[in-house]
């Protein structure tokens, strides 16, 4: 057994390494992880535009930050929810009744949603286009152009999503005038006579909250607000609040380097009741998943596709079957034979045995041993003599 495991050892090793090369080597060295409003995940907690240093400033605060993939009744276990929806799918109508149920429905609840799904890959590329090679510029341009163009098509598509019949309480409508840069914040939102006149942000359409949400500014860039406070009547006997984020991309990983975004995130941290902790929602581009109860009524084996183990399955399989390709051929492992030495005088005596049992003879194989004995005796005796 132990000599089986000494050959097998050397074996694992060989396929593992194998195998982490074709891991890493299907990620190329230099690719950029832009993956948007996630915490944690392979792709999620060091994305320019994910939600991780936010999170922390909640947790910095005492509270202590879950996730949640889907809308279901453990909405009810927390204080403050925070959305960063894929600006590939605006909120659902479903959706939207249900957060609106959970923020009537309790005391001193919070929800931050950002709208408009604004992302920072640009400007890291802008930042790191002066820091590069020469021979790297090309590459980044490109990369820059083709943010652009993505940022286009998906606001022109949100905005005509939001300009349809709104057929159930929404909180916001996206308009037809394009804002473009403006400079120096300022709000509510900030300490008494705080700004930051250098400030410079980027807005494409604008976001307007409804009329029945009762808007109050918390945050502006020069006279363009990009942070509301939202309540309808049956919010504000319950003191909850949702607060619209027009200019989320402050909110990112990217954006929370600087000191200056870092203050007025940790002010709208501050101002979230966050003693039952803070759930993260994340959705993708399919839109988020409302439930009516907590179990999912999917299949028992549902619980594989979602993370971390629909990461680590696919690597187990794909190990699993270099193993068996490596320790169970179709032909079968190769038999170690042991050699025997064909010299041994033993083994001539076992083969004329077997030849002279198989004459069945056996006065002719008594004679034949006399007469070997015979010869032995005398060449004894004559050894001695000499």
């Amino acid at each position: 057994m132990d000599e089986f495991i000494k050959r097998v050892r050397p074996g694992i090793l060989i396929v593992l390494f194998f195998a982490v090369m074709f891991v890493l080597g299907c990620e190329q060295s230099n690719s950029l992880n832009t993956e948007y409003g996630t915490i944690l995940g392979p792709r999620g907690s060091d994305s320019l535009n994910g939600t991780k240093y936010f999170s922390e400033l909640f947790e910095a605060q005492g509270a202590t930050v879950n996730r949640s993939s889907v809308i279901d009744p453990k909405l009810d276990q927390y204080n403050t929810l925070v959305w960063f929806p894929d600006d590939d799918s605006p909120p659902s109508d479903v959706a939207v009744l249900r957060l609106n149920e959970w923020l009537e429905s309790g005391y001193r609840r919070t929800l931050i949603y950002v709208a408009g799904g604004n992302r920072t890959t640009e400007d890291y590329l802008r930042a790191a286009i002066e820091k590069i090679s020469a021979d790297q510029k090309e590459e980044y341009l490109r990369r820059i152009s083709e943010e652009m163009i993505r940022d286009q098509k998906f606001r022109a598509r949100d905005r005509q999503t939001f300009l349809k019949p709104i057929e159930c309480d929404h909180w916001y409508e996206v308009t037809e005038r394009r804002v473009g840069k403006k400079k120096a914040v300022s709000g509510k939102l900030l300490p008494s006579g705080k700004t930051y006149p250098d400030m410079e942000l980027d807005f494409a359409y604008e976001v307007q909250p409804l009329k029945e949400w009762d808007p109050e500014v918390l945050l502006q860039a020069a006279d363009e607000a990009f942070v509301y406070k939202l309540s309808n009547r049956a919010a504000r006997e319950n003191q909850s609040e949702l607060i619209l984020v027009s200019q989320g991309a402050i909110l990112l990983n990217y954006s929370l380097v600087d000191e200056d975004k870092q203050a007025l995130a940790s002010a709208l941290v501050r101002r979230c009741e966050t003693s039952r902790g803070v759930l993260f929602l994340e959705s993708g581009s399919d839109g988020i998943e409302v439930r009516e109860s907590v179990v999912s009524n999917h299949s028992s084996w549902s619980w594989i596709a979602q993370p971390p183990l629909c990461y680590i399955v696919p690597h187990v399989l794909f190990l699993g079957v270099l193993f068996c390709f490596a320790y169970f051929p179709i032909f079968g492992r190769p038999k170690r034979v042991k050699l025997r030495n064909t010299s041994t005088f033993r083994s001539h005596i076992n083969a004329t045995a077997e030849l002279l049992s198989r004459s069945n003879q056996p006065n002719r194989a008594v004679n034949t041993i006399r007469d070997y004995q015979r010869a032995v005796a005398s060449d004894a005796n004559r050894n001695k003599t000499d």
